[in-house]
C-alpha cells in the first residue's frame, strides 16, 4: 500500500512537471508568433521599433561603424555610407540590402550606417568627415566614397542590391554582373544563432511573400 501510494505520488509530479513544461512551450510560441508579426507589420510603416539594423537585419555587427572615412581611406578601402532613421520604412528595408551587400563585400568596402539624428544639421564638417555627406534632409541616402576619397555615388532614396552593387564592383577591379544576384534572405548573420530568432524568422516570411506579389 505504502508503495503504491509513493508511485502515484511520482506520477502525479512528472504529471505536473510535464504540463508546466508545456505551458512554458506554449507562452514561448505564442510570443515569439507575436514578435514575429510585429516585425513583419514594422517593416511596412514610418513607426520607431528599434535600431533597423538590429531588427531587421540581425545584424548588430554593422552599428557603431568600426572604421572612420580617413581611416578608410588610408588604408585604400572604399566606403559606402547610408544615412538613416530609425522610423523610416525605406531605411528599414535598405538595412536588409546593405546587409547582404556586407555579405559579399565585408572585407573590401568599409560599410558605415549614419543615424541622421546623431548629426547636426547647423555644423559644418570636413570633407574627412562621413557626416558631411548627409544632405541634411531625406533618408535614405546613400554615398560612395572611393580610395581617393572622391564621391562616385550620390544618392537619395531606397536603392536596391544590384542598383548598389553596380557602382562597387569597377571600384575593387570586378567585372559587371552578367546575372542578377538572387537574395532572399540575409547572407550575413553577426552570429551562428542569429538567423534562428524571430526577428530573422519573420524577415524571411516577409521577404518570401513578397516575392509571392505579381507586380
Amino acid at each position: 500500500m505504502i508503495f503504491s501510494l509513493k508511485g502515484r505520488l511520482n506520477w502525479r509530479r512528472i504529471w505536473q512537471r510535464f504540463v508546466s513544461v508545456w505551458l512554458i512551450m506554449v507562452c514561448l510560441y505564442s510570443y515569439g508568433a507575436w514578435q514575429s508579426q510585429s516585425a513583419i507589420a514594422g517593416i511596412k510603416d514610418d513607426q520607431y521599433d528599434g535600431n533597423i539594423f538590429i531588427l531587421y537585419a540581425s545584424n548588430a555587427g554593422l552599428i557603431p561603424p568600426k572604421v572612420n572615412l580617413v581611416t578608410a581611406i588610408q588604408k585604400h578601402i572604399p566606403t559606402l555610407l547610408m544615412f538613416y532613421a530609425d522610423d523610416s520604412q525605406e531605411c528599414k528595408q535598405n538595412a536588409i540590402v546593405l546587409t547582404q551587400l556586407q555579405a559579399q563585400y565585408k572585407k573590401e568596402i568599409n560599410f558605415m550606417p549614419m543615424m541622421v539624428d546623431a548629426i547636426d544639421r547647423q555644423r559644418s564638417y570636413e570633407t574627412t568627415d562621413a557626416r558631411h555627406y548627409y544632405n541634411g534632409q531625406y533618408v535614405p541616402h546613400f554615398v560612395l566614397v572611393d580610395t581617393t576619397g572622391q564621391v562616385v555615388l550620390d544618392h537619395v532614396g531606397k536603392m536596391s542590391f544590384s542598383e548598389l552593387d553596380e557602382p562597387i564592383r569597377p571600384l575593387l577591379g570586378l567585372e559587371p554582373r552578367t546575372e542578377p544576384v538572387v537574395l532572399d534572405k540575409p547572407l550575413f548573420s553577426p552570429s551562428p544563432s542569429a538567423d534562428q530568432t524571430f526577428f530573422g524568422e519573420a524577415l524571411r516570411i516577409f521577404q518570401e511573400q513578397k516575392q509571392e506579389t505579381p507586380n
